[in-house]
């Protein structure tokens, strides 16, 4: 962060200097009093089951200069008998945050880019860093950091060198992405699709479509709007407006067309992406098919940042995401695709797809639950079985309440006893070792709330 004065930041969020001096100086920004740095404003956020308020002097004895409060009486103590600190009262510190980053960036002339969608947006996101890091210095949203209160710190974590900065935008409801929008202005938005994840929140996929447009609020005749070209719910024109819209996909009616598509099982991928005519050639060293459309979105964003197509190569080439979610792990002679980190509809599929084309004697599925999805819960994870048992898999096994319906849509194409069901994961965890065995390519995923990473332990221990 940019050194700031606490007079600039009690201007910024509308505040009342309760205590100290305008002129203490700032130089980063936290919501954890446990990690505060030397010289970081804490901001003393209130949730369900926290007061934020109640931390202030933890965060002031770790190094805190400045804390953003909304309890006048807990502040007052909590700096009691300290010197070189300062308080500023606020109504909502949650608001405050958004407000002193969105002056923070305004400070910056750099290239921005946001990137949401129901799946892939955190690879995509990273991607794009890769690529634009060939030719800017860029910073980028960390992990676990794309919601209201994780983009706004990852706003204040901008320092003077950077030349570019790629923002993932989350959400569960309506107005949240459009929050984050205000604050960083995007020169350029990716959405990478429209599923169903949140859809027990937001209704329909036209709900989920409409909060991921919130993202080209704020977008004028310059911007550019960058989508998937082959979605049945994201289409050109819904996502039409008063700015540059660019369609990416392997149909010649898109913009930027994908062809050439190599699928190198767990070595990677390759593909050819034709961008105002010049064809380019790309090599992407993490499996998966889906990973195609996801780094073409990102070469097609970088290139309207004024990538070339000789270092977007050499960005994808070299790309490792940050936060490996798909792992490729071995042991006792089994392979095991650790995909375990979250779950949805397509998310299943496509690893599903890396399963196939992954070499092994015997590929084994092991899926959990899929959470969040609405009314529709039980057709979604049939879907998965039905997809499962068409495409290569030997045995499927079930983990959790909902995964019996991913068993009955396998159960159509496979043979009853390679199609098994357990309620409960520890029960499958004491059978592991005689139903998995050398030779055998193990996919193991299932939504975040089945920790399915233990059952990724058991087989590799």
């Amino acid at each position: 962060m940019k050194r700031m004065t606490v007079a600039q930041i009690q201007k910024a969020v509308c505040g009342v200097l309760l205590y100290g001096s305008g002129e203490l100086s700032v130089t980063g920004a936290e919501m954890d009093s446990r990690v505060m740095k030397q010289g970081d404003c804490f901001f003393a956020l209130t949730g369900e089951h926290r007061d934020g308020n109640d931390y202030i002097r933890a965060a002031f004895e770790k190094g805190a200069v400045c804390a953003i409060v909304t309890d006048r009486k807990k502040a007052e103590q909590a700096v009691s008998g300290l010197t070189e600190r300062a308080a500023i009262l606020v109504e909502d510190a949650e608001q405050a945050l958004c407000d002193l980053a969105a002056y923070y960036l305004s400070g910056f002339q750099i290239k921005k880019i946001a990137v949401t969608g129901s799946n892939g947006k955190t690879t995509t996101k990273d991607m794009i860093h890769a690529v634009l890091s060939q030719k800017y210095k860029t910073h980028k949203t960390p992990v676990n950091r794309n919601n209201l209160i994780g983009l706004p710190l990852t706003v204040l974590s901008l320092e003077e060198e950077h030349e570019a900065a790629v923002f993932e935008m989350g959400m569960d409801t309506l107005g949240e992405i459009h929050a984050m929008a205000e604050i960083v202005k995007p020169d350029i938005a990716v959405i990478t699709n429209v599923g169903v994840a949140h859809i027990e929140r937001l209704g329909s996929r036209e709900g989920i479509l409409q909060a991921k447009l919130e993202i080209k609020d704020f977008f004028g005749p310059d911007n550019v709007l960058i989508i998937d070209g082959s979605s049945d719910v994201l289409t050109r024109e819904r996502a039409k407006g008063e700015y540059h819209l660019i369609s990416v996909g392997r149909n010649g009616k898109n913009d930027c067309i994908i062809s050439n598509v190599e699928n190198k099982g767990e070595d990677g991928m390759a593909f050819a992406l034709e961008i105002g005519g010049d064809l380019t050639h790309f090599e992407l060293p993490v499996p998966g098919e889906y990973n195609v459309i996801n780094a073409a979105l990102a070469v097609t964003a970088a290139s309207f940042a004024g990538v070339s197509p000789k270092e977007a190569r050499s960005g994808l080439l070299n790309f490792q995401p940050a936060e490996k979610r798909m792992n490729l792990r071995g042991a006792h002679g089994i392979k095991v695709i650790d995909d375990t980190y979250n779950a949805s509809p397509p998310a299943m599929l496509a690893a599903l797809d890396v399963l196939k084309n992954t070499k092994g004697v015997r590929k084994v599925a092991v899926l959990g639950d899929m959470f969040e999805l609405g009314e529709n819960s039980d057709r979604y994870h049939k879907e998965v079985g039905r997809y499962a048992g068409k495409n290569g898999v030997d045995l499927l096994i079930g983990i959790g309440s909902l995964s019996r319906f991913v068993c009955e849509g396998a159960r159509e194409s496979m043979p009853e006893d390679a199609v098994l069901h357990f309620e409960k994961k520890d029960d499958f965890i004491k059978s592991v070792k005689m139903l998995i065995c050398s030779g055998d390519v193990v996919l193991i995923k299932g939504s975040r709330g089945m920790a399915m990473e233990t059952i990724v332990k058991k087989i590799l221990e």
